[in-house]
């Protein structure tokens, strides 16, 4: 008789059972945790066509824009909670041209800078290398998508650049040096946060990316006058992570 009674209370309660645990699957999960931030990473390529000779002889010599590569990884020193943060950072980065040398039979470097015929041309491979190394301060506005719901993240960044450079032609290496000079830096990034909060809370809690970016970013390079003329204004676009 105790067996049976048992019984039928275990089938009266095992609907109310099944109704809390269904509740608890249901049950929104908090999304209010965020995981520390601590750095930010960036990925950026780009475009760069530097002028050294101010004459547009790298143009025509080398029939390529590159592309630049830079990776960038900052530490964040100051934290103003959503609204801003303060950091320093650097980058490195490689790119490559690639073109035919000219034929300038008798005349002097300068003079084959200056001709406006860039037809002949020799049968050898010429190549230019740049490896950029900076160091900079950065300060990222991200207001507008913390606070208010606009998803744009605004930087801005200011520091020093040391590009090595290397010149060859065919199995030659006309040269190599370092251009030195200011660097400064305009980024508007896309939050990808806010077009899929769940998969970004997924990120944040298996691998501590607390916010994911896409963003276009316009640079420039100022050289001293005792280097060779790598500067200029340029862009690019990337991917940045904070984590």
């Amino acid at each position: 008789m105790t067996r049976l009674v048992t019984l039928a209370a275990l089938m009266l309660l095992a609907p109310a059972f099944a109704q809390a645990q269904m509740e608890d699957d249901l049950t929104p999960v908090d999304r209010t945790f965020e995981s520390p931030e601590r750095y930010a990473f960036e990925f950026r390529i780009g475009p760069y066509e530097p002028d050294p000779d101010g004459n547009g002889t790298f143009e025509l010599l080398y029939d390529d824009l590159g592309p630049l590569v830079t990776a960038e990884l900052d530490v964040i020193a100051l934290r103003l909670d959503e609204v801003l943060y303060l950091a320093l950072g650097g980058w490195i980065g490689t790119g490559g041209f690639d073109g035919k040398a000219l034929d300038c039979g008798d005349l002097d470097a300068e003079a084959c800078g200056a001709a406006a015929d860039f037809d002949n041309r020799a049968s050898e491979e010429t190549s230019f290398q740049i490896i950029p190394l900076a160091l900079m301060g950065v300060v990222r506005l991200d207001v507008l998508t913390k606070k208010v719901g606009i998803p744009f993240i605004f930087a801005g960044k200011l520091g020093y650049q040391w590009m090595h450079w290397d010149s060859e032609t065919g199995a030659n290496n006309d040269g190599s040096g370092w251009s030195l000079g200011l660097i400064w830096g305009a980024q508007v990034a896309l939050d990808l946060n806010f077009f899929e909060p769940s998969a970004a809370r997924s990120m944040d809690e298996e691998w501590g990316i607390n916010q994911s970016t896409i963003f276009f970013e316009l640079y420039g390079f100022d050289t001293t006058s005792d280097s060779l003329d790598l500067g200029g204004l340029n862009w690019a676009a990337g991917l940045g992570f904070i984590f």
